[in-house]
């Protein structure tokens, strides 16, 4: 885990009763520590410039933030599928699946709190939204938090600020289009918002070199647009807890979780699909590979 002192890894959803939780979602790069830094004004976790994913652990910043009158937790997670080889989908829903999973059968049988009261889901404007990756990120993500927290969801884009040339800004906001057809279709309900379409973002490095005035100012700039952000999210919070806290209340164990939940069949599914790919590249191992996958679906009911 990176910054002990600043960040707690979250074990369990119950480390956070009694809070405001609000989690963010995205692939690697996307902007989701960065974010973080954003809102707090200082450095709480590590972002990256790597294509494979720096945050290993699934955390939350020890300091809660204050958004008007509230005080929020935001929680770090692992970058989603696409993000590079270290971090695939399955063990997502891995670590997902036991964060839910109750502590006790009095957990049980007590009332579901809405623990989680917002979520955000980074999106690089760069990033086609109609590419395979990114359709079975949503599917995911979509299979985690269900279809009656969605006015508590908002897609956040950024990377708004890589060029200025004429083509590549086209580009981004016919991206911007498409991802927000695909989040109207799939996410009713959802927002969708540019982070920092308007006051841009340079790098950290070239942050670094600037006037001490100069990169305070950029700083400010950043964190309102962050604040920003969480203030939005925060006018329609969450009643109901998202779907992969419901249905985990039913089925604790999680090799059985796989099979009974929606994050878990969601997840198998897509890797039955790479498996049998893989497969039909292979003749020679086609017809094993046929009976092992028809004995999952079977076993996973799908």
């Amino acid at each position: 885990m990176e910054n002990v002192n600043n960040v707690t890894e979250l074990k369990s959803i119950g480390d956070l009763q009694g809070k405001n939780a609000v989690l963010l979602f995205g692939k690697t790069r996307a902007g989701k520590s960065t974010f973080i830094n954003d809102a707090y004004k200082e450095k709480v976790v590590k972002s990256t410039k790597r294509l494979t994913a720096d945050t290993d652990d699934i955390s939350y910043a020890n300091k809660p933030i204050r958004v008007d009158d509230r005080d929020i937790f935001l929680v770090d997670t692992i970058g989603l599928g696409g993000s590079g080889k270290d971090h695939d989908r399955l063990s997502f829903t891995w670590k997902w699946l036991g964060i839910f999973r109750p502590g006790s059968d009095k957990d049980r049988k007590t009332a579901l709190e809405p623990t989680v009261k917002g979520i955000l889901y980074f999106i690089d404007i760069t990033d086609n939204a109609m590419n395979e990756d990114n359709i079975r990120n949503l599917e995911t993500f979509k299979a985690l938090v269900g279809k009656d927290v969605l006015e508590s969801v908002v897609f956040v884009t950024t990377k708004w600020a890589t060029s200025a040339e004429p083509m590549t800004r086209k580009r981004l906001e016919n991206n911007f289009v498409g991802w927000g057809e695909k989040i109207r279709q799939d996410f009713p309900g959802a927002l969708i918002l540019r982070l920092d379409d308007i006051t841009g973002r340079i790098d950290e490095e070239d942050l670094n070199k600037l006037p001490s005035a100069e990169r305070s100012e950029k700083g400010q700039e950043y964190h309102y647009n962050a604040m920003r952000v969480l203030r939005i999210l925060l006018t329609k919070t969450a009643t109901q807890p998202i779907l992969v806290q419901k249905e985990m209340r039913n089925d604790p164990l999680l090799l059985k979780a796989l099979k009974t939940t929606t994050l878990g069949k969601t997840t198998l599914r897509h890797l039955l699909e790479d498996l049998e790919r893989a497969a039909r590249a292979n003749s020679k191992t086609g017809a094993v590979a046929s009976f092992i996958f028809a004995t999952i679906r079977k076993w996973a009911g799908l």
